[in-house]
């Protein structure tokens, strides 16, 4: 089958009590609380169009501007941590692509921009007041992963007519998974006649009871939320798929690179690259960004 996916953005729009002159020419420092480890190629796949738009608007690494990227690797505890390093070293905007880690990051601070890229619903979240109104010091763009969620079940009964029983891999530690995860048990599946399952990882170690229960609930296929335990350990649960023979999708694009059957969602390396925007403005002054 083919792959399929399609891009799903949305503004939010956010207030900051103090702006930067847009005359400042001094080197600025951009944190970025980040999945998984350096070495991760996929980190590379996205954080090129993210840098590239930011060199386009004027923005040169070791010029005018410096990346302090901190790395999680496979436990998500570790992401106040890292915000609280951020923030002693001064930077002047925090970006990240998850909601735990823009969680931590505005735990540690509300005068910091925080530009958050592809997150699921922010406002169920509590990163922000509305969509409308924000406030608070968070902007960006959210995934919609929370509104696609039907047509991935439909795709997946496309991919394997018959199948009755689906397992939803989420962390209880993410919120806006949770919630998902949730739906689709109670509302979703049954729309389709399926029996959703939602089977949680928390931490690395959680894998090897998450596949024991696949098996021992005899599920047929896999719908993969992209939250960041998943994000550090996804090779482990490919080699499962593959070895059980389960179709497999996940709202993220990325996945399918590395194997994973099918995707439909929001597209990663787009978004990074519209997030430069968000950036190059806070940069330059900017001490409110609208809808878009």
């Amino acid at each position: 089958m083919r792959r399929r996916h399609f891009i799903a953005l949305l503004g939010i729009a956010a207030a900051w009590p103090l702006g930067v002159p847009a005359q400042q020419t001094t080197t600025r420092r951009v944190g970025a609380l980040l999945n998984g480890t350096a070495l991760d190629p996929v980190h590379k796949w996205y954080w090129e169009p993210f840098a590239d738009d930011l060199r386009k608007r004027g923005w040169e690494e070791g010029r005018n501007i410096i990346f302090e990227k901190h790395f999680v690797g496979s436990d998500p505890a570790r992401f106040p941590e890292l915000a609280a390093e951020l923030i002693a070293l001064k930077v002047d905007v925090i970006v990240t692509a998850n909601t735990q880690a823009a969680a931590a990051a505005q735990n540690k601070t509300m005068v910091i921009p925080i530009v958050v890229i592809g997150v699921a619903d922010p406002v169920g979240s509590g990163l922000v007041a509305s969509l409308a109104r924000p406030g608070g010091n968070i902007t960006g763009l959210a995934n919609q992963i929370e509104i696609v969620s039907e047509k991935n079940f439909e795709l997946l009964k496309e991919c394997k007519p018959g199948i009755k029983r689906v397992a939803v891999i989420f962390s209880p530690a993410n919120a806006p998974s949770a919630r998902t995860a949730k739906a689709m048990q109670e509302e979703v599946g049954p729309r389709l006649g399926l029996t959703v399952v939602p089977v949680g990882v928390t931490k690395p170690e959680d894998f090897a009871d998450a596949f024991e229960m696949i098996i021992r609930e005899r599920l047929e296929a896999l719908h993969v939320l992209p939250v960041p335990v998943v994000f550090a350990n996804r090779a482990q649960l490919l080699e499962f798929t593959l070895r059980q023979r389960l179709p497999t999708l996940s709202p993220a694009t990325g996945y399918t690179r590395e194997g994973f059957l099918m995707s439909y969602g929001y597209d990663a390396p787009v978004t990074w690259a519209r997030a430069g925007s968000y950036v190059d403005r806070i940069l330059r002054g900017a001490t409110q960004l609208s809808f878009r």
